[in-house]
């Protein structure tokens, strides 16, 4: 399979993500914008696909199970991160669970010999390069777990269109050996619209979270800064009406104060009992 076609199939992922999420993390779908986007990116990876003309069901198989293991590995560090846990903490779980069968491979295929014998062992520049790219590789998977906890694994999936577009692109032109073919290029096309549709679409969405957040927070502020005038009467043992407490949250409301305690002393005056000694 060629770079391009790698590239392709492997923005699938979030077609798988976006299940994923649903079945294994009980989220709700999101909007139809966004499902269009991941659609529109899943149909044009088949079109590729059919235009395709060095197609090989191995390497697209391999393919397909590198989307499918992706998806669920981005979903389960979303996972982790739901249940309170750090993007170390991940790194370090995720380091753990892979080192056995990630030493138990290496022993079946013979990396170990095969690394003992190489001639480039003692090469100070095969060593500097080596740790260049344990480095690179070790703040990309950083990067990718930090990404996933504060967004999802369904934006993780999908953040790296524009790397797609430079691979696809470099693939193209710079490795060789790519036959072209309309539907190849209509497929990779839409591929990249996809990308960029669910992008704009979230950057849209966060605008107007931001905003309904800031209206809310607002009508919070002028809800607790407004306080209801407390006005309480108590009765004492002459039958006489007395105003023990009135409250006012800012200077702003003193006419509807004198408003309330005008109100107040009139339907006290209507209330009161007439004593009948004084009647007569």
């Amino acid at each position: 399979m060629n770079i391009p076609m790698y590239g392709a199939v492997k923005r699938c992922t979030p077609l798988v993500n976006l299940i994923l999420a649903v079945v294994i993390l009980r989220h709700p779908f999101p909007s139809f914008t966004l499902i269009v986007s991941v659609l529109t990116i899943t149909i044009g990876c088949f079109v590729a696909v059919l235009g395709d003309l060095t197609f090989d069901a191995f390497a697209y198989t391999m393919g397909g199970l590198s989307v499918l293991a992706q998806g669920l590995y981005l979903t389960l560090v979303q996972q982790c991160a739901e249940n309170k846990r750090s993007t170390w903490e991940i790194l370090q779980l995720n380091s753990y669970n892979t080192l056995a069968p990630f030493i138990i491979m290496s022993v079946l295929v013979g990396e170990p010999e095969n690394i003992i014998k190489s001639k480039y062992i003692a090469d100070i520049g095969f060593h500097i390069v080596f740790w260049i790219l344990v480095s690179m590789g070790s703040v990309l998977n950083y990067s990718l777990f930090l990404c996933t906890v504060l967004n999802s694994a369904l934006t993780t999936s999908l953040v790296a269109v524009a790397k797609s577009v430079i691979q696809t692109l470099v693939g193209l032109f710079v490795f060789g050996g790519i036959k072209f073919h309309p539907l190849n290029t209509a497929g990779i096309v839409m591929n990249t619209l996809g990308g960029f549709m669910y992008t704009y679409t979230k950057y849209q969405e966060k605008i107007e979270d931001k905003r309904q957040k800031t209206e809310d927070e607002n009508f919070n502020e002028v809800k607790v800064g407004f306080h209801p005038l407390s006005v309480q009467g108590t009765i004492d043992k002459s039958g006489e009406h007395s105003l023990n407490d009135i409250k006012s949250s800012s200077s702003d409301d003193a006419e509807a104060v004198v408003s309330l305690f005008l109100a107040y002393r009139k339907s006290t005056e209507k209330e009161m009992p007439v004593d009948s000694s004084l009647a007569k």
